[in-house]
């Protein structure tokens, strides 16, 4: 009895939380869909953007009323971003961006990759010359967001929204074109010299990238937006915000990618990362 009596009490105290009432509704859930351009900006010269993508998301809306015209937005969702960005190519001074494959396509340490006999790098691996890069990405996101919102007018009321938003990375992968790719010609590590292939790869798609992008990202996002109510607590809206990452959404440093020229010798140098996203979300959806 003691147990039907607890149960009771939770499902009532839920349902006020839940209440029908419009003026007394404490939580809403929705559901939002968002088509969404997205392009990078770097902080490095040697790594120039060079376009937007067109990206998508979704996810669950939980909004907390704080006050009459304050409300407190989270939930969970996933977006398909990315970008495009171009490489320095400047072999007189020294600055070429490249990596090692091997035969599996995966990538190889260029300070790693020998065969153990007299010190000589593996045949087997070819070097990609990088020209530029088309990068998609995908993250779990959670915005954390303070919305504030006109009394409704005939069904209709309008809100500016600003906070943060927590995103954890998934997976990234690229498309990528070269300036050349070849294998080794001579063996020596410490006289080491490229040739390009005939007639070469131009551009190779669907490279995993991942370890090249931080697990966590923080972004500003900032809004406006109107909401329409249908019946009751329904209502439909949709809201344009501005999304901008505040920290370097790459690994300072590549876990692959490296420069030097074609006739340079010693140990190679991996290049330093800045990228960060922007994007303009055109968040469309459904409250309840």
């Amino acid at each position: 009895m003691k147990k039907i009596l607890l149960s009771l009490a939770v499902v009532s105290i839920f349902g006020s939380a839940l209440a029908q009432d419009s003026g007394t509704q404490k939580v809403r859930f929705g559901l939002r869909v968002t088509p969404q351009p997205t392009w990078f900006t770097s902080g490095d010269k040697n790594a120039t953007p060079a376009g937007a993508k067109f990206g998508f998301g979704f996810g669950l809306n939980l909004e907390f009323r704080l006050a009459e015209v304050a409300s407190f937005l989270t939930g969970i969702g996933g977006d398909f971003e990315g970008g495009k960005y171009t490489f320095r190519n400047d072999p007189v001074n020294n600055y070429q961006v490249m990596y090692l494959m091997n035969e599996g396509n995966e990538f190889v340490n260029p300070n790693g990759s020998t065969d153990g006999v007299n010190n000589k790098i593996i045949k087997s691996n070819t070097a990609y010359i990088l020209k530029g890069r088309t990068v998609k990405t995908s993250y779990v996101t959670v915005p954390v967001i303070l919305k504030l919102s006109t009394k409704e007018y005939s069904g209709l009321k309008y809100y500016g929204m600003f906070g943060g938003e927590i995103g954890i990375r998934l997976k990234a992968t690229a498309t990528d074109s070269y300036h050349g790719s070849g294998k080794y010609s001579a063996y020596n590590a410490d006289t080491v010299y490229l040739y390009k292939s005939s007639p070469g790869i131009e551009s190779q798609s669907d490279i995993d990238v991942t370890k090249d992008f931080s697990p966590l990202r923080l972004c500003f996002n900032a809004g406006l937006g109107a909401e329409y109510r249908i019946a009751g607590t329904t209502s439909a809206f949709v809201n344009i915000n501005y999304s901008r990452c505040l920290m370097n959404q790459t690994k300072k440093e590549s876990e692959f990618a490296y420069y030097k020229t074609e006739a340079s010798s010693g140990k190679s140098t991996f290049i330093q990362q800045n990228l960060k996203s922007t994007a303009i979300r055109i968040n469309i959806g459904i409250m309840f």
